[in-house]
């Protein structure tokens, strides 16, 4: 899931409003995990990641493309093949490298 900061919201008020827009989510408490900046030859953005367990149901708007989940292997064996989005790439590497 991904989304932009609104103008005067904060980065935690965008991802409650990203959560319940994109996947129906209203009731978590999220753990930012890191916030850096991001530049390729397209865009530079500011990145906050966070992450949250959930116990219900999940329900991915249109706005997702109906969504699916991976596994960590089926990511791990996609990398490169410009499946993924650069931001992706740069991210899951930077949170997830360890288990490459």
């Amino acid at each position: 899931m991904g989304g932009h900061v609104d103008l005067g919201e904060s980065a935690d008020t965008a991802l409650r409003r990203e959560a319940a827009e994109e996947l129906g989510l209203t009731d978590f408490t999220p753990e930012r995990l890191d916030c850096y900046v991001f530049e390729s030859a397209r865009e530079r953005e500011l990145v906050f990641s966070y992450r949250c367990t959930f116990d219900g149901e999940i329900r991915p708007s249109a706005e997702t493309d109906g969504g699916r989940f991976w596994s960590i292997e089926e990511i791990r064996s996609h990398l490169g093949l410009d499946l993924f989005t650069p931001n992706f790439e740069n991210e899951f590497h930077r949170l997830f490298g360890h288990l490459l």
